[in-house]
């Protein structure tokens, strides 16, 4: 009986050690990029706002219309995994917004010789862009189940933001924002691999999603 069992343990032992192996292939360091576009980061959603009163737009007597604007996100990582739950994130970013102008007719000029505006005679001018705004920021991703072939994943970290106003040199300003990604999935063949986040970074803002490389 004891050697019936002590053989039992034996067989589950390495029943055990197999299943681990399949499950759980050598961890191999890699190294990855990343093409990623999304719903735009709140602090380009704050600059659009102040579009609207940018004074430069009020001496030309024009004003901007958020009408069907186009407001691109892009951005580019360079991805490290260092473990097999682990990836470090370095990630770069743009966006800024396209937008209509309208601009408002002439009736004479005003005591200091600056031209008035007629609130009441707007025409179209054509479309503009914002001043873009660029991001530097790094992540932590934490994978919850690193052997699957379809991943999930969270995401934290932080960094710089540069935005600024149609003064770009006198007006720009840099921010430190966090970057947080509650859950994310991954999934693809071979080296490429497709990913769609919820996240709210400097990069984007609920929805990003995008293609990577492993080399």
């Amino acid at each position: 009986m004891k050697t019936r069992l002590i053989a039992l343990v034996a067989l589950l032992l390495l029943g055990a050690s197999a299943y681990a192996q399949e499950e759980d292939p050598p961890f191999v360091k890699q190294f990855s990029v990343e093409i990623a576009t999304g719903l735009p980061p709140i602090h380009t959603l704050l600059e659009v706002n102040g579009t609207k009163y940018d004074k430069s737009f009020a001496r030309d007597g024009k004003e901007p219309d958020m009408n069907g604007a186009w407001m691109p996100a892009l951005s580019l990582s360079a991805v490290w995994k260092t473990a097999r739950r682990w990836e470090m994130v370095l990630t770069g970013g743009v966006s800024w917004c396209h937008h209509k102008v309208i601009q408002y007719g002439t009736f004479g000029i005003d005591p200091q010789g600056n031209p008035r505006y007629d609130l009441k005679d707007p025409h179209p001018d054509g479309w503009t862009n914002t001043v873009p705004s660029g991001t530097l920021f790094f992540q932590a991703r934490c994978f919850w189940n690193p052997t699957q072939k379809v991943k999930l994943y969270s995401a934290f970290g932080g960094g710089l933001v540069l935005s600024g106003s149609r003064n770009y040199f006198a007006d720009s300003r840099v921010a430190l924002l966090p970057s947080i990604t509650p859950i994310a999935v991954r999934f693809g063949t071979g080296p490429l691999k497709f990913f769609i986040e919820n996240t709210y970074s400097p990069a984007a803002t609920a929805f990003d999603l995008g293609l990577g490389w492993t080399f």
